[in-house]
Parts: structure tokens; sequence; C-alpha cells
């Protein structure tokens, strides 16, 4: 492994094979950021509402927005249909994790020549979305040939919680128990966070191991059941099961709350039995989250969970002890440092400015593709797409409000510019821009100019969001966007959000 020798001096001890399977995830650039962490501090947060969660956002009222764009790039490079799926599947886990129920999705899309992958994604967005019924109210197409092999796939979820009642991930503490709830955990999505750090191979059979499977009904069932457990006060703290799944929810819980976990792998609900025990953690199953609740709670969630069908299990503690550790069978597979695990080592940014042309970028939006999305569904959509299909309009009945959502996207040289733009959009339309959320979109981070290209992007937001006032609530980084043959253009994605105030 690339850091086992920072690992072993950390540790003061030669990391097991089992351990190594952990670092391998959690040191990725996926979970890890280890290209963009410092320079994401350069944003400002000031004016958001839990900027550090799951999902950031604003507050209105006695409520609060919170929203926040994924990436699903490399997944629908190699399986358009799931990739797509499964990237709505996650970003809607962010949202719901915080007891917001999800109204809203976007997409942000760049498709080359490849038809495959143009209506795999499409479809897989569509699908997905309209089965969990919640409406796609905003959605960009671009195109360029250098988007062929490598299309980028933004996603957006909003959601809406009473300010008082949003659940956040740092809150456990010990003698909480750890109890898994959703599908049950099988060998796909392997290794996605690792497989979401690297360029793509030229033998996509091999990353297709690496692709969750879809399931919108189980995630239909799972948004009801997580938010009638919340609604009774029932879950302390709650993390989704995304990237590196139960080895991330459960460390991030553990790091943020200031506690340890003790993990049991015999008490995992399992679905393949041929699954090995560093798979089980590392496992990308869609459609689980993970609670930290008190454990004379744990029989009334439970009777939820059989309500809806939901399979469960009590998996672990939480422990005063800052260790992380994972036992089967009375054996301790792992006991390491919370701290160590979750923070990778600084690397090397490498600024090389090389000049970069800005290649033509066409826009392919249509009612072929749009019109695939059910928009209205959860009665609160104000616009219709043909008039503009990236801009849309909520009823916010709990605060008497509109929210206005405009999802975008520029060139690094344009980055500035085209949140201008966004501005002066909901300001004509009588919004008022509040927050945005990001993804930004790059190739590799150790080959220049990217890292000129990410740290000009980062200036040009920092720059727009303090002349204006208007806050960075929540975002991701997508780099290693290349293959052998193309690597994509570097661009940053948005979505905007407003508010607009009813007549009185």
């Amino acid at each position: 492994m690339k850091y086992k020798k920072y690992i072993t001096e950390k540790l003061n001890r030669e990391p097991n094979e089992f351990e190594l399977y952990l670092f391998s995830a959690t040191y990725s650039e996926h979970c890890g950021y280890l290209h963009s962490r410092e320079l994401l501090r350069l944003l400002p947060k000031d004016k958001a509402v839990f900027a550090s969660e799951n999902a950031g956002g604003i507050r209105i009222g006695r409520h609060a927005v919170l929203f926040k764009m994924e990436s699903h790039n490399h997944p629908c490079a190699v399986e358009p249909f799931n990739g797509a799926a499964t990237g709505i599947g996650g970003i809607v886990r962010d949202v719901l994790a915080m007891n917001a129920r999800p109204i809203a999705l976007c997409n942000s899309l760049k498709f080359g020549d490849d038809k495959r992958i143009i209506d795999g994604v499409v479809a897989g967005i569509s699908n997905y979305g309209n089965c969990i019924g919640v409406p796609t109210v905003s959605t960009e197409v671009l195109y360029n040939k250098r988007f062929t092999e490598n299309p980028l796939v933004n996603v957006t979820a909003i959601g809406i919680a009473k300010f008082d009642d949003i659940i956040t991930s740092n809150s456990a503490h010990a003698g909480l128990k750890l109890m898994l709830v959703g599908s049950h955990t099988m060998k796909d999505g392997m290794g996605g966070a690792s497989f979401a750090s690297k360029k793509l191979s030229d033998e996509k059979k091999e990353d297709k191991l690496s692709i969750q499977i879809a399931n919108p009904f189980m995630k239909k069932k799972l948004i009801e059941a997580c938010l009638e457990a919340f609604d009774q006060k029932l879950v302390v703290t709650c993390q989704d099961c995304g990237a590196a799944g139960i080895l991330s929810s459960t460390s991030e819980i553990a790091f943020k709350s200031g506690v340890g976990v003790d993990i049991d792998l015999d008490k995992i609900h399992i679905g393949d039995t041929s699954i090995k025990d560093f798979e089980i953690m590392l496992s990308e199953t869609q459609e689980r989250m993970l609670f930290a609740v008190e454990e004379n709670k744990i029989p009334q969630i439970a009777a939820v969970m059989k309500k809806y069908e939901i399979p469960y299990s009590v998996i672990g503690d939480v422990i005063e002890k800052k260790s992380y550790i994972v036992r089967r069978s009375n054996k301790i597979l792992a006991d390491l440092p919370v701290d160590v695990l979750v923070t990778p080592p600084v690397v090397e940014l490498d600024f090389t400015e090389i000049p970069v042309k800005d290649p033509p970028i066409e826009n392919i939006n249509s009612p072929e593709i749009y019109n695939q999305y059910d928009h209205t569904v959860g009665t609160r959509t104000q616009l219709q797409p043909d008039d503009n299909p990236q801009f849309n309009s909520l009823y916010l009945w709990e605060e008497n409000c509109s929210l206005g959502i405009y999802t975008f996207s520029s060139t690094v040289a344009q980055t500035y510019d085209a949140l201008k733009n966004a501005e002066s959009e909901f300001l004509k339309r009588g919004f008022t821009p509040k927050g945005i959320t990001n993804c930004l979109n790059f190739t590799n981070p150790e080959i220049p100019p990217t890292m000129y290209e990410f740290k000009r992007t980062i200036s040009a937001i920092k720059k727009f969001c303090e002349e204006t006032g208007i806050t960075v609530c929540s975002g991701n980084v997508s780099f290693y966007n290349e293959s052998s043959n193309s690597k994509i253009i570097n661009m940053p994605a948005f979505t905007m959000i407003g508010i607009k105030k009813a007549p009185q």
C-alpha cells in the first residue's frame, strides 16, 4: 500500500492485512480528500447551517433547506444505468440522514458520443427518482467529445426539515448501540471509494465489481422508516453508508463525536455468505443507514423497521476510548486509533500553470431528456421545464415561500462569470439567492495543470461568495476523471438556491 510506512509510524507497529484494507479506503482520494481538503477550507461557509455535516443548507424560519451535490462519474462510465441510479440513491441518503425529507433532485450531465452512456444515465436517474417519488426539477446536459469515455454525472438532492429536529453525525456518546438498518450487505460496490480515486482502467469488466446495484423500492421504504423513527426521537445520531460503507459510516461517527466504536461482524445482516471480512466493511451496498441509539429504544426502532419490512441488526457499541475496533468470533481483526484511521497524510500539491484553452461545449438538453423525469410528484413544483429546464421553483408551504433552484456548470476560466449569471437569473425572477452546493470535476491532481486549475476555481468561488454574501453550503470533489485515451474538460458544477417570499 502507498502509505504503509506512514501508517506504521503512526501506529508504532505493522498494520495487519485486514487493517490495510481499511486504510486503503479511508486514505483514498474519494474519502480522504487528500489533494483538496486544505483548499476547500478557503470557501466561505459562515452563513450556512450544518456546513460540516452530510448536507449543509440555509435556515428559513423554523425550518432548514439542506442540499448537496455529488458525483457518480466513474460508475456511469462503466455501467451507466446503475451508476446513475445509485448516484441518486446515494445523494438522497445525505439529506435523509439529517432527518430531512427529500423534496427535489437536480442533475448536471456532460456527455460525448457514446449513446449507450447517454441513454443509460438518463434512464437510471429517471427510474430511481420516479420510483422513490422525488421530483427531478433542474437538469443541465452538455456535450463535448472529451466526455465520451468519461461522462460527468453530478446529482443534487434537496430536503427540508424542522431546524430543531435535525439529526447530526457528531452526537454519539459512550454507551450507545450501533444499529445498521436497510439492505443486507452484499459484495456489490466493492472498492467503490478506491475505484473513484483512480483513472478508469482499459478493462472495464474489472471495474463493474465496484458498481452498486440500485433498489429504489427499498429506498422508498427506508426513507419512510427512517423519518418515522426520527420523528419518534428514537435515534441519537445517524450516518449514511456511502463510500466505503460500514467502515466510513462508523468511523465518521466516531471521529466527529470524539468517541470510539467496537463492531462485531458476526452481528451484521449479510446477504452473501461467501463475503469476506474486509468485504463486509468496504461493501457499498445501497439503501443502508447507520444509527447510534439508546439500548432501550431498540425495540421501538425494530417495530418501525418491521412495519416497513426493513432488515436491521445491532452491530456494536459506541465506546469511550477513541479506538476503532472490529472483531469476529471473539478475534480482534482491527484495533486502531480513530484519528489515524480517518486522517490521511498531507500530500504535496503541484500548482504548475500550463495554459489551457477552453474547447466549445454544446447544450444538448431537450424534452426527450428532461421529460423522462417526473418533475411534479410531491405537488410543490411551480414551473414547467420547457421554459428553462435548469431553473425551477418549489413551494415551501411550511414557511409560505418559494424555493428557487438552478443547476449549472462552467469551465474553470468562466467560473466567476457563471456564478454571477446564476445570481442574475434569480434576481430577475424575484428570488434572493442564498446558497450553493458544488461538485468540482477534475482530472488527475498529481499531473499539472490540474491543481492550478482547481485552485483557480476555488479562488473564483471564494471571490463571488465574499462579494455577494451567497454562502457555500456543501460540496464534493471528483478527481481522476480520465482514462488511457482521454481526459475531461475540468468543470465545476453547481446548484444554487434562493428564496421568494409570498405576497402578503
